[in-house]
């Protein structure tokens, strides 16, 4: 019962939600079957997460009509009554937000009916709302075009014969409207085509881009960060289109929306990482520059938070360039924004990076302690650390137990991926071995960790194997 498909939309409700739910479900205009509400009451009494064991197809049948045999198949229809009312609740939610889209519907409906001043009205407070946007993207000239196509048909109804400019108004924001939304989709493609497998149909082409070059971006500074990032994405060899990215984003990142600003710092950021990955050192420095321009500008922050998996991106770039006064501060400044639900395990981790990186071990693995088993990214790469420094202490014993235990975790954990299982499994397999092999025994495991597909920690590994062997100084 606790799966049925509105029992588990329910606990998606928020307290407030609830209230407003009652009484969009208590209200005859959009309900007109009393027992409904008698069904949500009943239902929600079990909330938040009903797993009551007196929560059973009979009881909840009981509490809607407690003078009739109980009926599988009414039981069904009143559940998914209250589903679909759930459904339109939560839409009608979403449409009060659209307030420039329903004004527009409004003054059509007021047109319609031959309410002049009434329209008016409507009109004004539209163009008031819409002046007061200060950085407009796509959403902005989709409401303008909205607005200037309901005031030509308006135009239209009452046979004027003169020039009436929303028609001109309307092409105009459709045209900006089109080339925002087509250059973001573009760049979007292009940024996850190049983490993912697969190809997109970009479809734009250098006469495309030429033109929109050639009315100067229309005015729009969104326009000309896209058509930026799309030649940075779609030409990753030529990096002064990258270089020209970044002098953008600095001259015209208050004329951008935060939303979509955000989108553009992660693909640029993508774009660092991978040119990390190929070897180029230079952009660990131009990476960790974006994350903490976007964190000071609050551009990489949502609701005043900044996210865990940011923070701890910030700490490990800066790890590489080993500016290690720097990332206690960052750490100490910048900690309090985590969310609270994950603060704790991030401070933890972040700290034991740190003091890894500086060879404070004991310290380390103090915090590595404390990292909870509830966050899984956290805990996977908590047991990855403090092996390793097992491994640099030469503590082969708690090495060898960590190993044990931790494999038996992987194995054993139905929450971790096929692919993460396999990366961790594969480092603990490649750690033993080389803690074990001796002598000749070790010549061929430099080959299997450079070849094995998923892994974590490759570098390391291949640091250890050299160490031991004796072919390459080991780390300083």
């Amino acid at each position: 019962m606790q799966k049925n498909k509105v029992i588990v939309a329910l606990g998606k409700l928020s307290a407030e939600e609830t209230a407003r739910f009652r009484d969009f479900v208590a209200s005859p205009f959009y309900n007109k079957r009393a027992e409904l509400l008698e069904l949500l009451d009943y239902l929600m009494s079990f909330a938040p997460d009903f797993s009551y064991a007196e929560l059973k197809k009979s009881d909840v049948f009981q509490a809607i009509f407690p003078e009739e045999p109980y009926d599988d198949k009414q039981l069904r229809y009143h559940l998914s009554w209250l589903n679909k009312l759930l459904e339109q609740f939560w839409l009608v939610r979403r449409q009060e937000q659209e307030e420039a889209h329903n004004l527009s519907l409004l003054m059509e409906v007021l047109s319609e009916q031959g309410l002049e001043k009434h329209y008016r009205q409507q009109d004004r407070k539209l163009q008031q709302l819409l002046e007061e946007v200060e950085a407009p993207d796509a959403s902005y000239f989709k409401y303008k075009q909205e607005w200037a196509d309901t005031k030509e048909r308006h135009f239209q109804r009452q046979r004027l014969r003169r020039f009436n400019e929303d028609l001109q108004v309307a092409a105009d924001a459709l045209d900006r409207y089109y080339f925002l939304e087509k250059m973001k989709y573009a760049c979007a493609m292009l940024d996850r085509q190049a983490i993912l497998q697969g190809e997109y149909k970009v479809n734009i082409t250098p006469q495309w881009l030429h033109y929109v070059e050639a009315q100067d971006y229309f005015g729009l500074p969104l326009l000309k960060l896209y058509v930026n990032i799309f030649k940075a994405l779609s030409d990753e060899e030529q990096e002064y289109h990258f270089d020209g990215l970044l002098s953008e984003l600095d001259a015209i990142s208050k004329s951008v929306p935060v939303d979509r600003l955000r989108e553009i710092y992660f693909m640029a950021i993508n774009y660092c990482a991978r040119k990390i990955r190929q070897g180029q050192g230079r952009y660990v420095e131009q990476a960790l520059n974006l994350y903490t321009k976007g964190i000071e500008r609050q551009v990489l922050m949502e609701k005043g938070k900044l996210s865990p998996w940011t923070f701890t991106n910030v700490v490990k770039l800066a790890l590489r360039l080993k500016r290690y006064d720097w990332i206690g501060q960052f750490i100490r400044q910048k900690g309090g924004l985590l969310p609270e639900a994950f603060r704790e395990n991030a401070l933890h981790y972040n700290y034991a990076e740190l003091y890894y990186y500086t060879q404070a071990y004991d310290k380390a693995q103090e915090h590595l302690m404390q990292v909870a088993y509830s966050d899984l990214n956290y805990y996977l790469g908590a047991r990855t650390m403090l092996a390793k420094i097992y491994y640099e202490q030469n503590e082969e014993e708690a090495l060898l137990s960590l190993i044990a235990a931790f494999t038996i975790f992987l194995k054993r954990n139905k929450q971790v991926s096929g692919a993460i299982k396999d990366t961790f499994l594969n480092f603990c397999d490649l750690l033993y071995q080389l803690v074990r092999r001796e002598g000749q025994k070790l010549e061929g495991l430099e080959a299997r960790i450079a070849k094995t597909e998923l892994l974590t920690d490759r570098a390391w590994l291949l640091e250890a194997w050299r160490t031991k062997t004796g072919k390459a100084p080991g780390p300083s």
